[in-house]
């Protein structure tokens, strides 16, 4: 059941990425990426779950990433 007190309005944009939590139910990620689609044909957006943030090139090179 949606909670109607949580329903926000956006507009998908070409290089949106949409972050949910980590425990939504995978057919519900797809569920918002078929709508983003329906609602803003050809946007290229990503929906991704769980936790999203930028490393720092310390964080990157600890998990053993390297720039070439």
């Amino acid at each position: 059941m949606i909670d109607q007190e949580q329903i926000q309005k956006f507009s998908p944009a070409d290089g949106d990425i949409y972050v949910v939590p980590d425990e939504t139910p995978v057919d519900l990620c797809k569920a918002l990426a078929e709508a983003i689609a329906v609602a803003a044909p050809g946007v290229k957006a990503v929906v991704f779950r769980g936790d999203l943030h930028r490393l720092t090139v310390e964080e990157m090179n600890a998990a053993g990433w390297y720039r070439a």
